[in-house]
C-alpha cells in the first residue's frame, strides 16, 4: 500500500506541471477541462542533544590539639584542661536538562470546479513526515569526606605532688553530602491532513483522486545518575597522663563526642510522547449520469520509543571513637575524680531512583465519497491503513548503604605503691544508623486508532460497487526493571574498663556501661505499567 502511495505521489509530482499549464488559466469555465492536480509534501526533523554534568567536593581535615607538658622537681598544681572542636561539612551538588521537541503540520488542499460536462477528477496527493530525537544525559555526584580530630592530651611529670585539674575533650563533628539529577523531555508530533475534492459536473464525470501519507518517528532516550558520598572519621580522645614521685590527686575526666553523618542522592526521568494524526478526504459529486468512482487512500504510520534510566547511589561511611584513658602513676596515693565517655553517633543514607514515562497514540481516518449519480456510476474505491508501534523500557536502580563503625571507651589506668580511692566510671553510648532505598517506575501506553468510510450513492441502473478496505496494526511493549537495595551495616562497641593496681588497698568508685544501638535497613522496588489499545473500524457503503 505505502509504495503504491508513494508511486502515487511521484506520478502526481510529475503531471501537476503540464496539467496547470493545459488548464489555460480558467480550468473552471465550459465542458472538458482537464482535473487540477495538487501535491503537498512536507518534512521535520528536528534533534536536540543536552548533557548536564555537575559536581560538589567538600573535604575538611580538621585537627584540634591541647598538649600541655609539664615537668618540675618538685609539685605540679594543674589547671582545667579542655579541647573543645566543632566541625561542619557539607556539599551539594544537582544538574537537570529540560527538552521540549513540538513539530506540527497542518495540509488542506481544496479542488473545485464548475465545469459541467466531461469533466477530469482532481488529483490531490499530500506527504507529511516527522522524525524527532531527544537525549538527555544528567550526571551528579557530591562527595563529603571529614577527618576530624579532637585531642586533650596533657601530660605532667613531677618529683613531688600533683594536682590535676579537670580534663575534657568535646567535638561536635557534622557531615552531609546531597545530589540530584533529573531530565525531563517531552515531545509533541501533530499532523492534520485535509482533501476537499467538490465538482458542480453533471454528465461524464471523472472521479476524484484522493491520496494521503503520515509518518511519524519519535526517540527519546534519557539517562540520569546521582552519587552522594559521605564519609567521616570522627576520633575524640581525652588522655591525661600524670606521673608523680609523691602523691596523685586527679580531678574529674570526661570525653564527650556528637557525630553525625548523611548522604542523599537522587535520581529521576520523566518523558512524554504524543502523536497525533487526523486524515479527512472528501469527495463530494453532484454528477448523474456517467459518472467516474472516487478514489481515496489513506496511510498512517507512528513509531515511538522511549528509553530511561535512573541510577542513585547514596553511600554513608561512619567510623566513630571517642576515648577517654586518663593514666596516673604515683610513688603514693591516688585519688581520682570520676571519669566518663559518653558518644552519640547518627549515620544515615537515603536513595532513590524513578522514571515516568508515557506514549499516547492517536490516529483518526475519514473517508466520505457521496454521489447523487443515477445512471452507469462507477464504484467508490476507499482504502485506509493504520499502524502503530510504541516501545517503552525503563530501569530504576536504586541502593542505599550506611556502615556505622562506633566506638567508646571509658579505661581509667591507676598504678600506686600507696592507696588508690576510685571515682565513679561510665561510658555511654547512643548509635543510631539508618539506610533507605527505594526504585520506582511508571509507564503508561495508550494507542487509539478510528477508521470510518463511508461511499453514499442513489445510482439505481448500472451501479459499480464501492470498494472499501481497512487495515489497523498495534504494537505495544513495555519494559520496566525495578531493583533496590538498602544495606545498614553497624559495629557499635562501649566499653568501661577500668584498671588499678595498687600496693596498698583500692577503693573503687560505681562503674557504669550502658549502650543504645539502632540499626534498620529498608528497600522497596515497584512497577506500574498500563496499557490501551483500542482500534474502532466502520464501513458504510
Amino acid at each position: 500500500m505505502r509504495s503504491k502511495l508513494i508511486a502515487l505521489v511521484v506520478t502526481l509530482l510529475a503531471m501537476a506541471v503540464p496539467a496547470t499549464a493545459m488548464a489555460g488559466g480558467n480550468p473552471g469555465a465550459g465542458g472538458g477541462a482537464a482535473g487540477v492536480g495538487q501535491a503537498q509534501l512536507a518534512s521535520q526533523l528536528a534533534a536536540t542533544l543536552q548533557k548536564a554534568a555537575s559536581q560538589a567536593q567538600a573535604g575538611q581535615n580538621a585537627v584540634n590539639s591541647n598538649a600541655p607538658a609539664t615537668t618540675a622537681g618538685g609539685n605540679v598544681t594543674g589547671g582545667a584542661n579542655s579541647a573543645a572542636q566543632n566541625a561542619i561539612n557539607g556539599a551539594a551538588s544537582g544538574a537537570g536538562n529540560n527538552a521540549g521537541t513540538t513539530q506540527n503540520n497542518n495540509q488542506n488542499q481544496s479542488a473545485s470546479s464548475s465545469c459541467s460536462v466531461g469533466c477530469g477528477g482532481a488529483g490531490q496527493a499530500q506527504g507529511s513526515s516527522q522524525a524527532a530525537a531527544t537525549l538527555q544525559a544528567a550526571l551528579s555526584a557530591a562527595n563529603a569526606n571529614q577527618n576530624a580530630v579532637n585531642s586533650n592530651t596533657p601530660s605532667t611529670t613531677a618529683g613531688g605532688n600533683v594536682t590535676g585539674g579537670a580534663n575534657s575533650a568535646g567535638q561536635n563533628a557534622a557531615n552531609g553530602a546531597k545530589s540530584g539529577a533529573g531530565n525531563n523531555a517531552y515531545t509533541n508530533q501533530g499532523n492534520n491532513q485535509n482533501q476537499s475534492a467538490g465538482s458542480s459536473c453533471s454528465v461524464g464525470c471523472g472521479g476524484s483522486g484522493q491520496a494521503q501519507l503520515s509518518d511519524q518517528k519519535s526517540a527519546t532516550l534519557q539517562a540520569a545518575k546521582s552519587a552522594a558520598n559521605a564519609n567521616q572519621n570522627a576520633v575524640n580522645a581525652n588522655v591525661p597522663v600524670n606521673i608523680a614521685g609523691g602523691d596523685v590527686t586527679g580531678g574529674a575526666n570526661s570525653a564527650s563526642q556528637n557525630a553525625a553523618n548523611g548522604a542523599k542522592s537522587g535520581a529521576g526521568n520523566n518523558a512524554g510522547t504524543n502523536q497525533g494524526n487526523n486524515q479527512n478526504q472528501s469527495a463530494g459529486s453532484s454528477c448523474s449520469t456517467g459518472c467516474g468512482g472516487a478514489g481515496q487512500a489513506q496511510d498512517s504510520s507512528q513509531g515511538s520509543l522511549t528509553g530511561q534510566l535512573a541510577a542513585s547511589d547514596a553511600n554513608a561511611g561512619q567510623n566513630a571513637v571517642n576515648a577517654n584513658v586518663p593514666v596516673n602513676i604515683a610513688g603514693g596515693n591516688i585519688t581520682g575524680g570520676a571519669n566518663s565517655a559518653s558518644q552519640n553517633v547518627a549515620n544515615g543514607a537515603a536513595s532513590g531512583a524513578g522514571n515516568n514515562a508515557y506514549t499516547n497514540q492517536g490516529n483518526n481516518q475519514n473517508q466520505s465519497a457521496g454521489s447523487s449519480c443515477s445512471i452507469g456510476c462507477g464504484g467508490a474505491g476507499q482504502a485506509q491503513q493504520s499502524d502503530q508501534k510504541s516501545a517503552t523500557l525503563q530501569a530504576a536502580l536504586s541502593a542505599a548503604d550506611a556502615n556505622q563503625n562506633a566506638v567508646n571507651a571509658d579505661v581509667p589506668v591507676n598504678i600506686a605503691g600507696g592507696n588508690i580511692a576510685g571515682g565513679a566510671n561510665s561510658a555511654s553510648q547512643n548509635a543510631a544508623n539508618g539506610a533507605l532505598s527505594g526504585a520506582g517506575n511508571n509507564a503508561g501506553t495508550n494507542q487509539d486508532s478510528n477508521q470510518n468510510q463511508s461511499a453514499g450513492s442513489s445510482c439505481s441502473v448500472g451501479c459499480g460497487g464501492a470498494g472499501q478496505a481497512q487495515f489497523n496494526q498495534q504494537g505495544s511493549l513495555t519494559a520496566q526493571l525495578a531493583a533496590s537495595c538498602a544495606n545498614a551495616w553497624q559495629n557499635a562497641v562501649n566499653a568501661n574498663a577500668p584498671v588499678n593496681v595498687a600496693g596498698g588497698d583500692v577503693l573503687g568508685g560505681a562503674n557504669n556501661a550502658a549502650q543504645n544501638a539502632f540499626n534498620g535497613g529498608l528497600s522497596g522496588a515497584g512497577n506500574n505499567a498500563g496499557t490501551d489499545q483500542m482500534g474502532g473500524q466502520a464501513q458504510n457503503a
